[in-house]
């Protein structure tokens, strides 16, 4: 502390031997404001499973073209009912183990076969995507019926 008279206090303190007002609560280093209920759940990281901070989603604007499947989930959708039937005591993840499983040890000429479809959805989605962004830089997305 400054206990000499020539001394000054450090910025932003009020003199010696006087207490900051309570009015100007927040404005002096040793006394934080407190943040606003509204902000506070904002401010607070939120934590998932392994307590790390989970990102947010990123908001997608409406009216763009869906992402198209993978060849995994383009065999499993083709699949699935099958291997529910063949085994119905299976749980969903297991259902999708067993899915993991028939698609690594699949022969590599029906993967590619599965691999051809998704390669062509994902080109069909990028050019449909390439039209929507140019709609959209235009201003079409507001004015189509």
């Amino acid at each position: 502390m400054w206990a000499f008279p020539g001394q000054q206090p450090p910025p932003g303190m009020p003199p010696y031997g006087m207490q900051p007002h309570p009015a100007y609560h927040g404005q002096f280093p040793y006394h934080p404001m407190p943040p606003h209920p509204a902000m506070a759940p904002a401010m607070q990281p939120e934590a998932g499973a392994g307590g790390k901070a989970r990102r947010r989603k990123k908001k997608q604007p409406a009216g763009g073209p869906k992402k198209p499947a993978t060849s995994f989930v383009l065999f499993s959708n083709t699949v699935r009912e099958e291997v529910k039937a063949a085994n119905p005591g299976l749980s969903f993840t297991d259902i999708g183990r067993k899915l993991g499983e028939m698609w690594r040890e699949m022969d590599p000429n029906v993967r590619k076969d599965y691999e051809k479809r998704a390669t062509d959805a994902k080109d069909r989605y990028m050019e449909e995507k390439k039209a929507w962004l140019a709609q959209r830089a235009a201003g079409g997305m507001y004015h189509e019926a």
